[in-house]
């Protein structure tokens, strides 16, 4: 029987297309203005094959760019048959700008752990707490309890902006939307252990969701940060915001869930991307129970409990207290804010007084003739240098 090919990868979203659009437009127009008397196609690919060497990433970005570009040139142009021809050459030019990195002079997003262990987890885990406990640290209390819960409930965490508990309803924005994609999905966390549930309902609870996500980006670079230093502190690999994601996937992957399931859980819109991008079943924690994908109408019969309908079973059994693993969990501390002993800001007067500090009243023949008179000086003083560092006595010669 021959295998079922998996359905491919949507288009992107015209934000996405606009977005390569938008710097494939500025790589023409430099080179059109570098080579005027060339077609499109072959003045891009020779300002490619002058320019530097190029991260596997960044040449497919660079291809993307492009590609929409060349795409909308050539139609103007009124060229569009000619697209695959000129494609090639500037594909050619983009492939030999593709650089070998050795692993260990790659950047970070290339070196993050994919297979962390539930040894590595739960080291770390107790490692945050404990200096959250010792030190009343609120960005330690914040990436413990990510660390407990992410790799749960295998968000990106910038969908952590706008995620809402409900019940045992998690329902997260789906930060990669592509067309026909929903623009949340929800996630059923009834069937996950008491504490990581409170985790979860206590971390939304301290995240400020009001941020804008360069706001929100530098908060990920803190608790990003407290577990880098909590990683080196125990010993073990250092660990990533990322790292539980692909946690999340494995171990629902080792659960048994279905391709689809795992593709509604992640906010995917391929079955496949999971598949190819993210660590596999045998990377997998053991887990008794995992969270599940709920549907719409799931959602929406769970709204309109009490209103004529019945909400449907829970999707995973709850969990027996006689099996639950000794799992000790403690208060979080409440957080110590240090006093802030910054100066009190400056008024007008003392701000405009600074500034006239650095004035200079004298002429500027002046103030040209002492810098000739110090350049000369100086210039006097290294030859005296340097005929000292070779034994000789300017005086005697």
């Amino acid at each position: 029987m021959a295998r079922e090919l998996p359905p491919p990868s949507a288009p992107a979203s015209p934000e996405t297309t606009e977005g390569h659009l938008k710097i494939g437009r500025r790589w023409i127009a430099k080179a059109m203005e570098q080579y005027p008397g060339l077609a499109v196609e072959d003045a891009v690919a020779r300002v490619q094959r002058q320019a530097g060497r190029l991260a596997p990433r960044s040449v497919r970005r660079y291809r993307a760019d492009l590609h929409y570009a060349l795409v909308e040139h050539l139609e103007r142009e009124g060229r569009a048959e000619r697209f695959e021809a000129a494609w090639r050459k500037v594909d050619s030019a983009l492939s030999s700008r593709k650089a070998h990195i050795p692993k260990h002079a790659r950047r970070t997003s290339a070196k993050k752990i994919t297979d962390a262990t539930e040894q590595e987890v739960r080291a770390l885990f107790y490692e945050l707490k404990r200096h959250a406990i010792a030190h009343g640290n609120p960005n330690a209390i914040l990436a413990a309890l990510f660390v407990l819960v992410a790799g749960h409930a295998g968000f990106r965490p910038v969908e952590l902006l706008g995620a809402t508990l409900s019940d045992s309803l998690l329902t997260m924005p789906n930060a990669k939307k592509r067309p026909g994609h929903a623009p949340t999905r929800t996630l059923d966390i009834s069937g996950l252990e008491p504490d990581v549930q409170k985790g979860i309902a206590l971390m939304l609870s301290l995240i400020d969701h009001d941020l804008n996500k360069r706001e929100f980006a530098k908060w990920q670079k803190v608790i990003a940060n407290q577990m880098m230093r909590a990683c080196k502190r125990i010993d073990i690999r250092i660990l990533s915001l990322y790292s539980f994601r692909h946690v999340a996937i494995a171990s629902w992957a080792a659960a048994g869930l279905s391709p689809q399931e795992i593709a509604d859980l992640c906010g995917h819109i391929s079955i496949r991307t999971a598949h190819t991008h993210y660590a596999r079943a045998d990377k997998g924690h053991k887990r008794r129970t995992v969270v599940r994908p709920v549907s719409l109408d799931h959602t929406v019969k769970a709204a309109t409990k009490g209103q004529g309908e019945q909400a449907p079973a829970r999707l995973s059994p709850p969990i027996d207290p006689q099996t639950r693993t000794d799992f000790e969990i403690e208060e979080m501390p409440e957080p110590r804010y240090r006093k802030d002993q910054s100066p009190p800001p400056m008024s007008p007067d003392e701000v405009a007084r600074l500034q006239n500090l650095g004035q200079d009243d004298r002429d500027t023949a002046e103030i040209a003739a002492s810098l000739r008179r110090a350049r000369l000086r100086r210039e006097v003083q290294e030859a005296n240098d340097r005929s000292s560092a070779r034994g000789f006595d300017p005086d005697e010669g």
